[in-house]
């Protein structure tokens, strides 16, 4: 249904489609991806009930000249691939860094998201 209602005249494997070139489009080709996870989904685009079905999907950006296949590699996994080795690069950096028990001062928390622990208040002389 389109905004008004109306029925469209595209598959939702289309529509999931033009989702993914959108976020394409703002974020760039190496900062998009696609993932396994339907936990907590109480419902699919009809075409996309579970992973069997991402061959169509592909099949549906292939016919989009925009897409190389190097970039439907990206989407699939590769872009997954380059963050994580970066991620367990910075894990192994951070390895060899002793934990520090400074108390953070309130003033340099920023109020604006919740946090769930104690930090130091304004009147702790250690800070």
């Amino acid at each position: 249904m389109d905004l008004l209602g109306q029925p469209l005249n595209m598959s939702e494997t289309c529509l999931s489609a033009d989702h993914i070139n959108h976020i394409r489009t703002m974020a760039g080709v190496d900062y998009v991806g696609i993932g396994a996870g339907y936990d907590g989904f109480n419902s699919t685009p009809r075409g996309l009930e579970d992973v069997s079905k991402y061959p169509e999907l592909f099949a549906e950006l292939l016919q989009d000249p925009s897409w190389s296949l190097q970039d439907l590699k990206k989407l699939a996994g590769l872009n997954l691939l380059r963050v994580f080795s970066r991620v367990e690069q910075v894990r192994e950096d951070l390895a060899l860094e002793k934990v520090s028990e400074e108390i953070i001062p309130i003033h340099d928390i920023d109020t604006r998201w919740p946090c769930r622990y104690k930090f130091a208040s304004l009147e702790d002389t250690r800070t």
